[in-house]
């Protein structure tokens, strides 16, 4: 392999110690901050901790030239920041958001949140209400009932249920991406951090909105060791996976996730040296109107396009 893309250059076996310890959040693109809170916390009942107000800033850290003027809100399941990945709901004023969310499940890149809640039928009703459309159902050999469904602005949610969590409440459960050929992947995610949980075929993808009578597809779940969201990757043998992931930062729908590490620089600079390639070098930036005054971060996209942040939260930030 040659490095491109984050692609490793040389054997994993020489590859420095896997830096990343849970999912921090899974950034959704959008053009109105409001309107998506509103659902993830009134809908899904997660609830917003900290928002990053409109304003502007420098492209380049998301590899746009030039200004541009954005904000962020953070809304995490009801577990808290200290526990639960987030949502980073980050609105577009300039540039404008482009594009539509994922679709297509055998298209390559992100493609949707899983979420578990206590009664489905209640949850799928209010998002009916608020303007949700269902695309597809069915089963899987890990989940008895699997609901995909889209939100307002066309983003996709996996909905399961899950009666052990309390009423009012939600879980995040994952994040499935499509991806080319998990031969490929696997090393990189193990790179970074992650570790198998299970493997498993598909022999349809009702579930997922293919619809094609032989459809299959190839799953390995995977998740870091300090918390139980998992990566669900998802190779389609039949259709085939195709494309790659939308290149522009704007992007509607889910575009980017971050990982905690314990020293971004650290890590970006072992990597570098054995052979990984990155988009951008670290860069300390500060997130006003947050409880996380600065950070550091860095970029790197796996072998299909998907960026990755590192960034850097030490362990002692979250509950063991």
């Amino acid at each position: 392999m040659n490095g491109v893309g984050g692609v490793l250059s040389i054997p994993v076996t020489n590859a420095p110690e896997p830096p990343a310890r849970r999912f921090l959040h899974m950034c959704y693109c959008c053009d109105d901050t409001d309107e998506a809170v509103d659902f993830l916390v009134n809908v899904l009942d997660m609830r917003e901790v900290m928002r990053n107000p409109l304003h502007p800033s420098d492209g380049s850290l998301l590899g746009i030239e030039g200004e541009i003027v954005s904000g962020a809100a953070f809304v995490y399941d009801k577990r808290g920041p200290r526990t639960s990945p987030s949502v980073e709901v980050q609105e577009w004023v300039s540039p404008t958001v482009i594009g539509t969310p994922m679709r297509d499940a055998t298209h390559v890149g992100m493609q949707s949140l899983g979420v578990a809640v206590p009664d489905l039928a209640d949850t799928l009703n209010r998002m009916n209400a608020a303007g949700c459309t269902v695309v597809a159902e069915g089963r899987t050999d890990w989940t008895d009932r699997w609901v995909t469904v889209a939100d307002p602005t066309g983003t996709l949610f996996d909905m399961f249920e899950d009666a052990s969590i309390p009423a009012g409440e939600s879980r995040m459960r994952h994040l499935r991406i499509t991806i080319t050929d998990l031969e490929t992947s696997l090393p990189w995610y193990r790179g970074i951090g992650f570790e198998e949980v299970a493997r498993h075929e598909w022999t349809t993808g009702a579930h997922v909105g293919v619809d094609q009578a032989d459809a299959s597809a190839s799953i390995v779940r995977m998740r870091l060791p300090d918390e139980p969201c998992e990566v669900v990757l998802t190779q389609w043998n039949n259709p085939r996976s195709h494309g790659r992931h939308p290149e522009h930062a704007n992007q509607a729908g889910l575009f980017r996730t971050a990982v905690g590490v314990d020293d971004t620089v650290r890590s970006y600079e072992e990597f570098l040296a054995a052979g990984w390639t990155f988009e951008r070098e670290p860069r300390q930036v500060e997130l006003s109107g947050t409880k996380v005054p600065d950070m550091w971060i860095c970029f790197l996209n796996d072998p299909d396009g998907v960026p990755f942040e590192f960034v850097q939260r030490p362990r002692s930030a979250f509950r063991p």
